[in-house]
């Protein structure tokens, strides 16, 4: 198979027959396969290994932030997770892995398709590469619209809502397939004077078989995270011989897309300065978001350094008429007294809250303290009514709900919007 030779395909069919490039290899371009192989396979051996033991999340937080924005940082960190769809969660962890190996192994995958290119004589033309502060500059520049993608498709997946969530799935399985073309077609075109904003030019001209040729080299990965959702070993075994099967084959296909890269103008000035201002506005207001919120959970995560005390002898239930028993739902009320002691500097309010009562470990009823406060250094003693509305399936238990000892309460008070934080009166 000579790259030369089929030009005249489509790139189409270039994308797709670009995995039997890896037959053409010799055996030095073998040899720098296998050392990309077993690096990468260290890099994410260690990530598989450290994430295991929650230890990956903890040094980052770490490194990013002191030890009293933490606690607020986890939570932000946790519940974003949780209101994603498995897909998007899925897709970040696979585009993430590849983020990191493109970083500490660029070097290995240079010269493996440095090597593939000169044996197979895939260019013609001699190489220029670009000054060593402009390729720092361009995949600075990659990163940032990595960043400012990813936050997209997060907080566009957050908010409920079925549109958001088909949306949400669709951008991070696009933009997972875009990072594996663009990171491994690039290259061979990079070595012959090529910036991102010429080489994402010619890719936009062919979306089908860009986002095609990443497809085919996330499909590994992709597959053990259905098979095996929760064994990191599998998909990152899966995600190497993608990412190195990719290294060869994307050389093979960005040499196929030379000859219109040639005759590609880079976009001019004007052009750029607004996709890198889109692409700056896009990090500004989701980053402003995130900061927001993480600011805001800090703030109200005093509430978790309170110290709680519920008096269970004071736990009482009004139990409704009888005739209400046969009613849709059944109102009655709940009374206990909590005492709060505020041991930190700061004045705390509890105020947007739903209290979530539960007996033998199943809901029961919801309601809603009404506001308080609690001065720096103050205890406030209160006798908590609620009217609550059950289901009168609830009633069936008759008096065993009158076992203090089998209820549990958890206070859930909203700390930004759509973030609530769960604090345990009575377990």
């Amino acid at each position: 198979m000579n790259a030369r030779a089929v030009m005249r395909r489509s790139p189409l069919v270039a994308a797709f027959v670009s995995p039997l490039a890896i037959a053409r290899l010799s055996a030095r371009a073998w040899l720098r396969l296998a050392a990309y192989v077993v690096a990468a396979s260290a890099v994410l051996g260690a990530v598989a290994w450290a994430a295991g033991r929650g230890r990956i999340r903890e040094l980052a937080l770490a490194y990013v932030f002191p030890d009293s924005w933490r606690g607020a940082a986890r939570f932000v960190i946790d519940r974003f997770f949780e209101a994603q769809q498995r897909a998007v969660s899925d897709n970040v962890v696979l585009s993430g892995s590849l983020a990191l190996v493109t970083v500490l192994l660029f070097w290995l995958k240079e010269a493996l398709s440095v090597q593939f290119e000169r044996d197979a004589r895939l260019v013609p033309a001699p190489m220029r590469e670009l000054p060593l502060s402009v390729q720092a500059w361009e995949e600075i520049k990659l990163f940032a619209l990595f960043v400012a993608v990813q936050l997209a498709v997060f907080w566009i997946g957050y908010h409920p809502g079925r549109a958001r969530d088909i949306a949400s799935v669709a951008l991070s399985y696009a933009w997972l397939f875009f990072m594996f073309a663009v990171d491994f077609t690039s290259p061979v075109l990079q070595r012959h004077g090529g910036h991102y904003s010429r080489i994402l030019k010619v890719l936009a001209r062919h979306p089908v078989a860009t986002l095609g040729f990443g497809a085919l080299f996330a499909a590994p990965s992709l597959v053990a995270s259905r098979l095996w959702p929760h064994d990191l070993w599998m998909i990152f075994g899966a995600n190497v011989i993608g990412i190195a099967w990719a290294a060869v084959a994307g050389t093979w296909f960005g040499a196929h897309l030379y000859d219109e890269f040639e005759r590609t103008a880079r976009a001019g000035i004007a052009v750029r300065a607004l996709a890198w201002a889109m692409v700056v506005g896009a990090l500004a207001f989701n980053g402003y978001r995130t900061g927001a919120l993480v600011l805001s959970v800090h703030h109200k995560s005093q509430l978790l350094k309170l110290d709680y005390d519920v008096a269970l002898s004071s736990f009482g239930i009004d139990l409704p008429p009888l005739r209400s028993v046969l009613s849709r739902e059944v109102e009655m009320g709940v009374h206990l007294d909590v005492r709060i002691h505020n041991p930190t500097p700061f004045d705390v309010a509890i105020e947007r809250n739903r209290l979530v009562l539960a007996h033998d470990g199943a809901p029961v009823a919801t309601g809603r303290l009404a506001p308080m406060s609690v001065p720096a250094g103050a205890t406030v003693e209160q006798r908590v009514a609620l009217s609550v509305a059950i289901a009168p399936g609830a009633l069936r238990r008759g008096w065993a709900l009158a076992d203090v000892d089998r209820w549990s309460a958890t206070l859930y008070v909203e700390v930004a919007p759509g973030f609530e934080f769960p604090i345990y009166l009575i377990e």
